[in-house]
């Protein structure tokens, strides 16, 4: 690890974690993760002119600002002989904020120079894609212009000429003004598009927190919160004498609770909260809780990090569909069916562990229950998201698409469940009964390739076919589909398909298949209000190397690998043995088990030899292994998954990240999706695949509950005894 980065991370551990987290789509800067350069940021500056910058990153301060905790140093030099501008960058893995004609662009400006005139500041100018407006002076947008102060920056988004409504706002930009040969300082926080006339009902009743409690060096703090529409964040006070206290952190309405770490162990803490509206302004206090924070075991610590992830689950999601909401979009509540599945697992474990009531999380599986039989399907097989207000299907670029993969991760959660809720009474009946008919419907033969019948495709489209769709094989894009659509009690692939289908190599150029995953930050994210990647468009063929299979023997790091390269994300290989326990399971080429140790050494092995910034040999999990450029973005989620095979691995790497990263990585949510360590930078966002594979595999390796409910499902054990053998 960088001196530079060693230094940043200790100088955060003074800092509440719950100030890190994921924020509402239309905040363009609130906050930045790591102190140091602002990595979101990029500088441009030629001849005379100048931007002080850190790696062309604009520097962030912790020393002043407006909401807790920090804010962005812009200081600069506007010259005649030369130019400067500064792009602020949404998060890559955030949903971008779609513009509505009404709303206003505000920003809070605090003007430090004494020499600064209100035609000394920037100009500012929006980006959408490839589309730019025109660069507004700020000054006329500015009431009661002052120094040593923070000032409100208003302005309306109908005075920015093509501007497009509808459309994602990526970038913000600053650009020189008038040039005066002068240095000037002012600092930046809170730049957000906010409603024209939000609500703005008095908050005159006091906050409420309910609950303080710790683990380690967490404190984690709990709220109620009213259906006030005027409340928009929540801030957190905190003191070591209860009597001085000082705002740590500020969080959106949608957040329930969150961590704050704290320095010392056996000292007292004490906690108070505050409503803030829309204009920034506080309800009254709420009382005040103390709490005193105990050293934690690595079980202590182990089930912290479990039910984290798991709160993802419990608070993301849509209130009338039942299923996972991505993201908090400003305009729509599109779900995914994908990860609706991670999500119904991760609820189990929740309930497990006395984290949500069984009661609850039936309710919510009995509403997604009556919302998936009601909607558009294909055979039983569904779209990858729905509108969960509407009702009805969302398509990838106005693409009518029933996405295969999709459908076998939620019906595979929704067997496990079945199994779950066993009980003999009414409603747990009832939720049986609807699972097996969702199950009974999917028709698997209807989403086989017509040119090998044992072979699945991943997508069907009433528009041209199965024309770019591609076949299933291999442990990520195959074998839980495979599993599934083999133990079908009503439309059954043949036995021969696991080899003739799922075991098949396929040389596949097709890329214009579109792969999104869902960001909350989430690798992915949705248009219209989701943002999805488009690969350039080329023609499509597809050769089946018809006697090719997907085992291989090579030595890799020196373990023997039968499938894969490691030139692909271990999040993939985890992908089917978060339900199968792969412990036990020869099919006469892979013991499955062995696999699994053998894979994820070789992997540690690789990623210890790459320069990720970190001289930690449990410091591993590269999130993008093919990356040529060597800026590689190191995922928690995969060395702690570890834990399921190699539960030494995965439990050291799980408090090696905990202590070097958590004032910056971990959260309420657990931890981000990744850290570039090289870059000072660090994801805003979270994904459900990353988040549930971490309570799933750390439940799996603590009490074997999701591999052992998908055991008992009687269909699919069926088809396990069949293929898979002890060797």
């Amino acid at each position: 690890m960088s001196k530079k980065l060693l230094f940043i991370i200790g100088l955060s551990f003074s800092s509440a974690t719950c100030l890190f987290a994921q924020t509402y789509p239309e905040v363009v800067f609130e906050n930045s993760l790591l102190s140091g350069n602002y990595a979101k940021s990029i500088v441009n500056y030629s001849g005379d002119s100048w931007v002080q910058n850190v790696k062309k990153n604009l520097p962030s301060t912790d020393s002043l600002f407006f909401t807790p905790g920090n804010s962005l140093s812009l200081r600069y030099l506007s010259s005649n002989a030369g130019n400067w501008n500064v792009t602020l960058l949404n998060d890559r893995h955030k949903v971008y904020y779609q513009v509505l004609a009404n709303d206003v662009l505000t920003i809070k400006m605090y003007v430090q120079t004494a020499h600064t005139k209100p035609k000394s500041l920037p100009k500012i100018q929006l980006i959408q894609g490839d589309s730019q407006t025109n660069s507004l002076e700020l000054a006329p947008f500015i009431d009661d212009f002052d120094h040593d102060t923070w000032l409100n920056v208003e302005i309306p988004l109908s005075k920015f000429s093509n501007l497009k409504a509808g459309e994602s706002v990526s970038e913000v930009v600053l650009h020189q003004n008038m040039a005066d040969e002068m240095t000037h300082q002012v600092f930046l926080d809170q730049v957000e598009f906010l409603p024209k006339n939000p609500s703005r009902v008095k908050l005159s009743s006091g906050a409420i927190l309910s609950q303080v409690s710790s683990v380690d060096k967490q404190v984690e703090l709990q709220w109620q919160l009213p259906l006030t529409p005027s409340i928009r964040y929540i801030k957190i006070y905190k003191s070591s004498d209860n009597v001085d206290f000082k705002p740590i952190a500020i969080r959106p309405v949608f957040m329930q609770k969150c961590y704050d770490l704290v320095d010392e162990f056996d000292k007292t803490y004490y906690y108070k909260i505050a409503w803030v509206d829309y204009d920034y302004l506080e309800s009254p206090f709420s009382v005040v809780k103390e709490i005193k924070a105990k050293p934690a075991s690595d079980l202590e610590l182990s089930d912290l990090i479990k039910q984290a992830n798991v709160n993802y689950f419990i608070e993301n999601y849509d209130i009338n569909s039942g299923l996972f909401l991505p993201n908090k979009s400003n305009k729509r509540a599109i779900v995914s069916i994908e990860e609706s599945g991670y999500a119904i697992l991760s609820l189990l474990i929740g309930v497990e562990n006395n984290q949500i009531s069984r009661q609850a999380v039936l309710m919510r599986l009995d509403r997604m229950m009556k919302f998936l039989s009601k909607v558009q399907h294909h055979e039983g097989i569904f779209t990858a998201f729905y509108d969960g207000r509407l009702g009805v299907p969302f398509y990838r670029n106005n693409v009518q698409e029933y996405d295969v993969k999709a459908t076998a991760t939620l019906l595979e959660a929704m067997l496990v469940a079945r199994e779950y809720f066993f009980k003999d009474e009414s409603q747990e009946k009832s939720f049986r009964e609807a699972v097996t008919s969702l199950w009974q419907r999917a028709n698997w033969t209807k989403y086989t390739s017509s040119s090998n019948p044992d072979a699945l495709i991943d997508r069907w489209s009433s528009i041209d076919s199965n024309l770019y769709s591609k076949k299933l094989s291999g442990l990520e894009d195959g074998l839980s589909a495979y599993l599934l659509a083999m133990s079908s009690p009503t439309f059954p692939l043949s036995e021969a398909s696991y080899k003739n289908g799922y075991a098949r190599k396929y040389d596949s150029t097709d890329s214009s298949v579109i792969v999104p995953s869902l960001i909350m930050g989430n690798e992915s994210s949705v248009q219209s209000d989701i943002q999805f990647i488009m690969p350039d468009a080329v023609s499509v063929e597809e050769h089946q190397l018809e006697d090719s299979l997907i085992f291989e023997d090579h030595i890799l790091y020196g373990k023997k690998i039968e499938i894969g390269d490691l030139s692909s994300s271990m999040m993939g290989f985890y992908r089917p043995f978060l339900t199968l326990d792969p412990r036990g399971k020869y099919d006469g080429h892979v013991d499955y088990g062995q696999l699994a140790s053998n894979y994820i050494l070789a992997y540690k092995r690789r990623d210890n030899e790459l320069n990720l910034g970190s001289s930690y040999t449990d410091i591993w999990g590269v999130q993008n292994p093919a990356d040529s450029l060597g800026q590689y973005l190191v995922n928690p989620a995969i060395s702690i998954g570890a834990v399921a095979f190699e539960k030494e691995i995965g439990q050291k790497s799980l408090r090696k990240f905990y202590e070097q990263y958590a004032p910056v990585l971990f959260t309420q949510y657990g931890f981000r999706s990744w850290i570039d360590l090289k870059n000072n930078d660090v994801s805003d966002g979270f994904t459900a695949r990353n988040q549930a594979t971490v309570a799933i595999l750390m439940e799996n390796a603590k009490s074997g509950l999701i591999w052992k409910l998908y055991d008992q499902i009687p269909e699919i054990n069926a088809t396990l005894k069949k293929i898979y053998q002890k060797k």
